[in-house]
């Protein structure tokens, strides 16, 4: 006799936990859940109390956790990770109608062999982004729902098949556009399992393993070309910390949409964001919004380049946070965990307050212009000359657009991640250590400081410790 909890949690897990549309492996037709539930309910009802005593590993276990893990061992689903051929995907409708879609041969094809490896795997299902989900008639609510539940899919997939149409070997598949991509940084993060085929559908390397995450050559690979730590790659679990690690390693990547670049990452940090698209770049301070106040890591403002239009202390994406704004002196990834900076800091009304160590530069030159990377804007070096002694700071240019000329007659730092004294009003500079600052400018009539764009993240780095008092900026 069938066992009532067995059913139940089995049952939960198609509906909570799986892709609502799945494709046979065997006659690659869509099915919705009802389908796979038909398949592996036999299998479900054969469960028994010893198999249930045999699944578990450890004292205490829990036994709903068990059956959970029973239930995942016999659902068995692959999922695709890709890039979209030249001419269009083929689309649920195209699936259903059965239609042969002749301009579309690169796709079909593409499925196929996919659907051939997931069978390999003993998948009797696959799913593909592009032929089980409805893009015809996709709500906001729709929307708000699925973009979690996608990083889940991945999760409990039995493996993530990728796809890369450029390569063949593992010298060249780091150079492939896949890495390149917003949304298969997830799909690279996500799932346990994952295996990397080159252009022919040959595995990139070593045959005889199913799982490159437990190739170490490979996973090697992949932390050099993606500045991911291998622990990650590995076995990546989402949450609020280490934000700007996690945005350096989203700053290269590109999606056809702007929005895409914010809501692919929702995922990653296990936060929410309402998701809405013709919003630009918005959606991303929509996203850091949500960061900066839970996080509460001071190095989020470690960023370079051109300003939101709309949050002055915030990039327009993720780009802002690339490695090539970074000096070699400077790594915020290995400070995240100290405790320094404004812990209060907040966002009133789109602003950011915060407390600032404020370093005023007396004498301050701008030198030659510089070429800047964007159209309508330009560069100047920064020469200051009036910092205090036994404080250096690094070669930077200020960013300046060609229709706002403004050249502020006063300039200051203001140190972000200074150390915390005994006076909650004072900060501290500490001996030998590089801190990052955020560059302000002032007219001689102006009582407030205006947020600066600079070409590289500002640091300084004194001799001596230095406590000095805090003052509160609202940019």
């Amino acid at each position: 006799m069938a066992i009532e909890e067995v059913c139940r949690i089995f049952q939960e897990y198609l509906r909570d936990n799986i892709p609502h549309r799945l494709i046979t492996t065997s006659k690659m037709q869509v099915v919705q859940q009802q389908g796979v539930e038909e398949l592996y309910m036999p299998s479900i009802k054969a469960v028994t109390e010893r198999d249930i005593e045999q699944h578990t590993f450890y004292p205490n276990q829990r036994r709903d956790e068990v059956i959970r893990n029973i239930v995942k061992g016999t659902v068995k689903y692959a999922v695709l990770s890709h890039r979209w051929c030249r001419e269009g995907e083929i689309t649920l409708q195209e699936m259903t109608s059965c239609c042969t879609a002749v301009e579309k041969s690169s796709s079909r094809n593409k499925l196929a062999a996919f659907c051939q490896r997931a069978a390999e795997y003993g998948c009797d299902f696959a799913w593909a982004d592009t032929c089980c989900i409805d893009r015809s008639n996709v709500s906001p609510e729709e929307l708000d729902k699925s973009m979690p539940q996608i990083f889940r899919w991945y999760r409990n997939a039995h493996v993530c098949i990728v796809h890369l149409a450029e390569s063949s070997t593992l010298d060249d598949f780091l150079r492939d556009s896949w890495f390149l991509q917003n949304w298969t940084l997830q799909e690279l993060l996500a799932p346990v399992r994952v295996k990397f085929y080159g252009r022919t559908w040959s595995p990139i390397h070593n045959i005889r393993i199913d799982n490159d995450k437990a190739d170490q050559r490979l996973l090697a690979a992949l932390s050099t070309g993606t500045g991911i730590p291998v622990k990650d790659i590995q076995c990546y679990w989402a949450g609020t910390e280490r934000v700007r690690e996690k945005l350096m390693w989203a700053s290269h990547r590109t999606s056809r949409k702007v929005e895409d670049g914010a809501y692919s990452l929702l995922a990653l940090f296990d936060v929410h964001v309402h998701v809405e698209y013709g919003i630009g770049d918005d959606s991303f301070g929509r996203l850091m919004e949500v960061l900066l106040p839970i996080s509460q890591e001071c190095d989020i403002l470690a960023w370079a380049g051109i300003a939101s239009t709309k949050y002055a202390f915030l990039p327009p994406s993720a780009q802002g946070y690339g490695t090539q704004y970074l000096d070699g002196s400077y790594n915020p990834s290995h400070e995240h965990y100290r405790l320094h900076g404004d812990q209060a800091m907040m966002i009133v009304d789109g602003r950011l307050r915060l407390k600032l160590l404020m370093v005023e530069l007396h004498e301050v030159t701008f030198g030659d212009q510089r070429t800047f990377l964007q159209d309508g804007y330009h560069a100047y070096a920064l020469l200051p000359k009036g910092l205090p002694p036994n404080v250096a700071m690094n070669h930077v240019s200020v960013i300046f657009s060609n229709n706002t000329p403004w050249r502020p007659s006063k300039l200051a730092l203001g140190v972000v991640d200074y150390g915390w004294t005994p006076d909650d009003k004072e900060g501290l500079l500490e001996k030998g250590r590089t801190h990052f600052c955020l560059l302000f400018g002032a007219d001689n009539t102006q009582t407030s400081w205006q947020k600066l764009m600079t070409d590289k993240v500002v640091t300084i780095k004194n001799k001596d410790n230095i406590r000095q008092r805090l003052e509160t900026i609202l940019m």
